[in-house]
């Protein structure tokens, strides 16, 4: 039979404090993550997938919210273009307001809740609706004021080519070749190639020339600031510097530069500012 051994109270703590160590290692081990965790079961659980999906569809909802607001400032600095274009014509000077400044707003707080994402997206579609006819509103207006002050045969009223613009119209669009929203600045007319382009309004023709983006294009400076574009043609048959009158033949419908077919892209533009051409025109033909 062997001896007990019995421990002394300096032994009797290290062992207890051994075990105490053993236990919070081996806890640890189980609980902490591992190093690599990528080839651990606890990945697959369901949990974890739905949470990803979770947070995937929620990165794709702030993502097009952001796409959003993005056009909504777009539309937003065309707006204030156009205002102080108004302004110029209509001799009223646009008061400024200073960078970040808001306007003075208060009351009592009410029935106060976070916005939801739907309740979110709701006042953003609102907002889109709302600039947009104010857009057009002040867009009337500037044609009108137009108008006025120039001389008739300088406004851009006659149709440039004998065929309606049912290709695509002034705004924003799915552009043909990214897939993207991008804002397109003019009209374009659908007509076979060589049919003839003539000039919009009495003018003075600045450019013709060939582009990577229009191809073929001639540009005629009305005065006033006021300039008409003709795009993707074929042929030119005017140059720079040539006096041209409205109605007069001036280039032939194309499909050269970033065109996906035989048409005519037609702009109006006051001071490089891209109008609605449809503004201007005679009522749609077709």
């Amino acid at each position: 039979m062997a001896k007990a051994k019995t421990l002394s109270l300096r032994q009797a703590v290290l062992l207890v404090l051994g075990l105490l160590m053993t236990s919070s290692l081996l806890t640890a081990a189980l609980i902490l993550p591992q190093a690599d965790s990528t080839h651990q079961g606890v990945n697959n659980l369901l949990p974890v997938r739905m949470l990803q999906a979770v947070r995937s569809n929620s990165q794709q909802h702030l993502d097009a919210l952001a796409m959003q607001l993005g056009q909504i400032q777009a539309r937003v600095m065309r707006l204030d273009a156009l205002s102080e274009r108004l302004g110029e014509l209509a001799g009223v000077k646009v008061k400024d307001i200073k960078p970040g400044q808001m306007p003075g707003q208060g009351g009592p707080l009410l029935q106060d809740h976070p916005l939801t994402a739907d309740e979110l997206t709701e006042q953003i579609e609102a907002l889109t609706q709302l600039v947009e006819q104010r857009n057009d509103r002040l867009g009337v207006l500037e044609a009108m004021l137009l108008q006025q002050n120039l001389n008739k045969n300088t406004i851009p009223s006659s149709s440039p080519v004998n065929v309606g613009y049912n290709s695509s119209s002034f705004g924003w669009r799915v552009d043909p070749f990214t897939g993207h929203m991008a804002m397109h600045e003019g009209l374009d007319f659908m007509a076979e190639i060589g049919t003839p382009i003539h000039a919009a309004a009495d003018g003075i023709v600045v450019e013709a020339e060939n582009t990577p983006d229009y191809g073929n294009i001639v540009k005629v400076d009305h005065g006033s600031g006021l300039e008409t574009r003709y795009a993707h043609a074929k042929r030119l048959l005017v140059k720079v510097g040539d006096r041209v009158k409205k109605g007069q033949l001036i280039a032939e419908v194309g499909n050269t530069g970033r065109s996906t077919g035989a048409h005519l892209h037609f702009e109006v533009r006051l001071n490089g500012v891209a109008l609605d051409p449809r503004r201007y025109l005679p009522p749609r033909i077709g």
